[in-house]
Order: structure tokens, then C-alpha cells, then sequence
């Protein structure tokens, strides 16, 4: 499973509406005969974890300093200490980033990685990220 967030609509009076600004963006790529399949949500919130996604987007364009949002969340990973230490069957010894996809890590733990992740990135850009999403 991707770890960038799916497209959250929600039914509001019939008609379905995209859940946040990341899914109305999302939708806007797609032609008008687009289908999709829905799929109930877990209990971790897909808002909070688009909110993460939007927040690296906006870092990514304001600053230039990672090619892609996906670059800057490898990079936060890492930098938050969720990697795994991988020994080869060759001695050879690396860092493999750990993955905050929704089936495995619950909104408590989100939470714990989102505010070390917000913490780290404005240690990073000098300023608080979360300025970003005023723009």
C-alpha cells in the first residue's frame, strides 16, 4: 500500500464531495468519466494524514530544497528515527525508512511521528512549516 494518502470523498445529502482540499486536487486530474471503488476508512484519520501529505507539497514547492514531497517524507523518516537497521547476507549494513502507510501505524502513533516530522522540518526550513498552509 502507497503511503501517500488515497482520494476521500464523503456523502453529504446524496452526492459525494471530496473530504479536503488534497482530494479536490486529486479529483481535478481526472476526466469526467472516471470511475472509482469505494472502500470504507480506518479508524486513523485520513485528514491528519492528507494534512501531513499537503504540508510536505507546500514545503517542496516553497522552498526547492527536495525534488518531490515523496523525497522530503523519505528524508523525515529518517530524520525521525523511523528506519530499520538491515544486515546483508554480504556483511553490507544500510537503512531501510520504515513506512507510516494507514494499516500500520495507528492514529496515536501518527500523531508521535507528525509532530517530530513537523518539529524536524522547521528545524530544517528555519521558520514553522504549518505557516505553509496559510498560502
Amino acid at each position: 500500500m502507497s503511503e501517500k494518502p488515497r482520494i476521500t470523498i464523503k456523502l453529504r445529502e446524496g452526492r459525494f464531495e471530496p473530504a479536503t482540499a488534497f482530494d479536490a486536487e486529486a479529483l481535478a486530474q481526472y476526466s469526467g468519466e472516471q470511475m472509482f471503488d469505494l472502500l470504507p476508512i480506518s479508524k486513523r484519520s485520513p485528514e491528519h494524514h492528507k494534512l501531513y501529505w499537503s504540508l510536505l507539497g507546500k514545503a517542496v514547492k516553497a522552498t526547492g530544497k527536495w525534488p518531490t514531497s515523496e523525497h522530503l517524507h523519505r528524508d523525515l523518516k529518517m530524520a525521525c528515527g523511523y528506519y530499520t537497521t538491515v544486515v546483508n547476507e554480504f556483511g553490507g549494513v544500510y537503512l531501510l525508512p520504515d513506512t507510516i502507510a494507514m494499516k500500520k501505524m495507528n492514529q496515536k502513533q501518527f500523531n508521535e511521528f507528525f509532530e517530530t516530522a513537523v518539529e524536524k522540518l522547521s528545524d530544517a526550513l528555519g521558520f514553522d512549516p504549518m505557516d505553509l498552509l496559510n498560502d
